[in-house]
C-alpha cells in the first residue's frame, strides 16, 4: 500500500512539473509572435524590426527590408536635397 501511495505522489509531481513547463513554453511562444514592425520608406512595406536594415540619415532613423531598398532611398533623398 505504501509503494502505491509513493507511486501516485511521484506521478502527481511529474504531471505538475510538465503542466507548468508546457504553460511557460506557450507563454514564450506568444511573446515571439508579437514583434515590433517598422515601415520601409522605399517599398512602402512593413518589416520586422530585428530583421530590418537600419540607417540613420540627418538625425532620423530609417528601416529597410533590403540593402537594395536602402540604397534606392538614399539615392532618391540625395537627389531631393541637391
Amino acid at each position: 500500500m505504501m509503494k502505491f501511495l509513493i507511486l501516485i505522489g511521484l506521478l502527481v509531481l511529474l504531471y505538475w512539473y510538465f503542466a507548468r513547463r508546457k504553460k511557460k513554453l506557450a507563454k514564450n511562444r506568444k511573446r515571439e509572435l508579437i514583434e515590433e514592425m517598422v515601415f520601409d520608406e522605399n517599398c512602402k512595406s512593413y518589416v520586422r524590426k530585428k530583421e530590418a536594415i537600419k540607417i540613420e540619415f540627418n538625425g532620423k532613423t530609417y528601416y529597410f527590408c533590403s540593402k537594395k531598398c536602402a540604397e534606392e532611398f538614399l539615392k532618391k533623398i540625395s537627389k531631393l536635397q541637391s
